[in-house]
């Protein structure tokens, strides 16, 4: 697989409320046809089969995702999504583990596989993505220990600046009346 550029999904009128659950498909500025879930593509990939799409609504705290396999003429061929409702499935990083699988990196320690399956004659006729949970990612591939230091940094920078001392820091000693002073206004 090969990370590519190209694909964008139009943009919705109004509230994000009222928009459909589909976008309308470019490939580069161009229309395709072609209607996908979600309102912004997270990667795409070139592979084999066609394409690998990523998509999200882009909905804070309830984020999910779909995958779609798309041919050459921007067909769908399959699709998956991970998802759950209050639930938050925010894509940090993603990479190809070889021709036919992604590696999706979720949460802190939280690792999918995402699989093309192409067809078989007598038992598929069709293609499929095939998600699971790898549960021991981040222990056995040096990518995803990567990916998890790397949260860990960005999570802690964030705590960092958030971090507010509402009350300045002052010499306590320079500012306040020496104690024979209160009470004598």
């Amino acid at each position: 697989m090969q990370l590519i550029q190209g694909f964008s999904l139009d943009p919705h009128p109004g509230e994000y409320d009222t928009w459909p659950e589909t976008s309308a498909l470019r490939f580069e500025g161009r229309p395709t046809g072609t209607q996908l879930p979600g309102y912004v593509v997270e990667a795409q990939y070139r592979c084999r089969h066609g394409f690998l799409l990523i998509t999200s609504y882009d909905c804070p705290y309830e984020e999910s995702n779909s995958f779609v396999l798309l041919d050459g003429r921007f067909q769908i061929l399959a699709s998956a999504a991970l998802g759950a409702m209050y639930g938050s499935y925010l894509l940090h990083d993603h990479w190809p583990l070889d021709d036919d699988t992604l590696q999706l990196h979720y949460q802190m320690r939280r690792f999918y596989r995402l699989q093309v399956q192409q067809p078989r004659a007598l038992l598929r006729r069709e293609h499929a993505l095939r998600l699971e949970r790898d549960e021991r990612a981040w222990v056995t591939d040096p990518r995803a220990k990567a990916s998890v230091a790397a949260l860990e940094r960005s999570l802690l920078a964030q705590r960092a600046d958030a971090i507010l001392d509402p009350v300045p820091v002052v010499d306590l000693g320079q500012h306040l009346e020496p104690p024979e002073n209160w009470g004598r206004r």
